[in-house]
């Protein structure tokens, strides 16, 4: 399974709690933190990126990278991609999407972590945990297979 990545965002809507706006040094640029990595950073928006920055997205979704914003066509972008931190750049975001019926429950990241509030696949994902390849493509395929065979549909 090749991951595509769509642009929905999703990899990003949690990373307001690590990426943290120090400091406004410009009228797009600022002095940043990555909590997770104790390191800062100098962000500037993407000269073609900054129509959508200035929408009020952060304050709707506090959790969310502050620098994640709508282009209003369905996607969802990083607004300084040019300038964002190494791991950011390194972070390869959902790998598999899970469904229970229509509505997605949860999704598993590049890096083999579920991302979900429901509290059985929460379990089921506990249960599995030291039955989990270390290698990427062996392991989407595993996790697929698994929770395929536990009732949920996957993509």
């Amino acid at each position: 399974m090749v991951f595509t990545c769509i642009q929905c965002g999703q990899c990003c809507m949690y990373l307001g709690d690590y990426i943290v706006i120090d400091a406004k040094i410009g009228p797009y640029s600022f002095s940043c933190s990555c909590v997770s990595t104790n390191t800062v950073f100098q962000a500037v928006v993407d000269e073609d990126k900054r129509s959508y920055f200035d929408d009020g997205f952060s304050s709707a979704h506090p959790h969310a990278c502050p620098f994640l914003r709508p282009t209003g066509d369905g996607r969802i972008v990083c607004t300084i991609h040019e300038t964002s931190p190494v791991q950011c750049k390194l972070y390869r975001c959902v790998a598999l999407k899970i469904y229970s019926g229509e509505k997605q429950v949860g999704y598993i990241t590049g890096m083999g972590a579920l991302h979900s509030d429901d509290p059985d696949l929460r379990s089921l994902y506990d249960s599995c945990t030291s039955q989990i390849s270390k290698e990427e493509q062996e392991r989407d395929k595993w996790f697929a297979c698994f929770f395929e065979k536990h009732g949920y549909r996957t993509e």
